[in-house]
């Protein structure tokens, strides 16, 4: 009896233990996922120019050579119940008009043609690219963030009109990030995670369960071109060297992908970053990768739940 008793006591203390160091580990991974042990210091990037007089939340941007112009998606707010405006955008980069380079440009706001879709009301772009042909015709693929209709939008490009082609939607698609062009109607893109949003996605990031995909579309089908990826956000591609950069927010770093003649695709190596990525651009000349990121990723979120406060004033530097 007294035997028995000890093993008890024992059994006891072990699940206890176990319990509380599970438990323990799970409080550790939220902390570090915050960024708790960090702060952003005051710099001073160049000039700046607001874009919140008419939209709240610029997102996407995509520079286009052969037009010398600048795509923007606008008003994100929208996905987190803000009431603003949302839409597509553009300034050129070649003035000629002689002003002030450090003046505001002006961004030209587009009219969209829907070709009879009922899209306009759930329309909240933020993730875009872009592709131009031999002839001149640019087309435009933009992620749609509505909570309830996230799709992959195709749009041509008819001076400043876009003319909406078709759409990518799928009920696997619960937080889609960002899109990448490989060729005309090819595209990668990110599903950051599972769950959509609120708690259920706050408990999978802690967990770091790795339940984002990058998803690949051959212009009819759509594929699974990874999947088990920790949070994956930014996309961005080399078409010279055939490597697709992904940032993970949660894991804080980069990974390169080698992409294969079919497509597939084979990891090459992770760089730790110390910081959250979100937004990726390479350059086609160099192949240098330029990184969007969340330093402090708790103040981040904390940002996103609370759009409308004027403390966060969105800008972009041009």
């Amino acid at each position: 009896m007294g035997s028995q008793s000890s093993f008890l006591h024992f059994m006891h203390r072990f699940v206890f233990w176990v319990l509380f160091a599970m438990i323990s580990c799970f409080i550790l991974r939220v902390l570090i996922v915050l960024d708790l042990n960090k702060r952003i210091y005051n710099h001073t990037p160049g000039p700046c120019r607001v874009l919140t007089e008419k939209f709240k939340g610029t997102s996407g941007l995509a520079f286009v050579e052969s037009q010398k112009r600048v795509y923007i998606t606008l008003g994100y707010g929208k996905a987190h119940n803000l009431t603003t405006n949302t839409g597509i955008a553009f300034y050129n980069t070649n003035r000629t008009d002689g002003r002030n380079q450090q003046e505001i440009y002006d961004l030209i706001e587009m009219t969209i043609n829907w070709n009879g879709n009922d899209y306009q009301n759930t329309f909240i772009p933020t993730g875009i690219d872009s592709f131009s042909s031999s002839n001149g015709r640019v087309l435009l693929y933009v992620v749609n963030s509505h909570p309830d209709h996230q799709c992959i939008h195709f749009f041509q490009v008819d001076n400043t009109k876009l003319n909406h082609r078709k759409s990518i939607c799928d009920s696997s698609f619960t937080s889609l990030q960002d899109v990448s062009v490989v060729g005309p109607d090819r595209i990668f893109f990110t599903n950051m995670a599972a769950f959509g949003r609120g708690w259920a996605q706050v408990v999978e990031f802690a967990l770091q369960t790795g339940q984002g995909v990058i998803y690949y579309y051959d212009g009819s089908k759509l594929s699974i071109a990874a999947s088990s990826v920790n949070a994956p956000t930014g996309l961005g591609y080399d078409s010279k060297r055939r490597i697709l950069y992904v940032g993970s927010l949660i894991r804080e770093s980069l990974f390169a992908y080698k992409v294969e003649k079919d497509m597939s695709l084979e990891v090459m190596y992770e760089m730790m970053l110390l910081t959250s990525p979100i937004g990726l651009f390479v350059e086609s000349k160099s192949g240098d990768v330029w990184i969007a990121a969340h330093p402090v990723l708790h103040e981040a979120a904390w940002h996103y739940t609370h759009l409308d406060r004027k403390k966060f004033i969105h800008q972009v530097k041009f």
